[in-house]
């Protein structure tokens, strides 16, 4: 089922439009706009998604989510850094 990305030219809104088919979609009158109702609408290049098994990611794409997975990781969050401060200024306090 192939997905359109739409323009209108009246009002400049961009829009998608599902259709069953590609044969539907080249063979349809081009759909008006769901926001001001012109019908002068021109489908427009738009970015493809390709999906695979592994969530539709290349590998160098996996890699880098790993990478920010990894630095996200290592990185305390707040309530552990406030945990180590409160405990640092206690043992300032006992050793007074």
């Amino acid at each position: 089922m192939p997905i359109y990305e739409y323009q209108c030219q009246t009002c400049q809104h961009r829009f998608t439009k599902l259709w069953r088919t590609m044969t539907q979609a080249e063979e349809a009158v081009v759909p008006s706009c769901p926001q001001c109702g012109s019908e002068d609408t021109l489908r427009v290049i738009s970015n493809v998604a390709v999906l695979d098994s592994l969530g539709g990611m290349t590998p160098s794409e996996q890699g880098a989510m790993r990478q920010i997975a990894e630095k996200e990781a290592s990185i305390l969050p707040k309530s552990k850094i406030d945990e180590f401060r409160a405990a640092k200024k206690k043992g300032q306090k006992d050793a007074s």
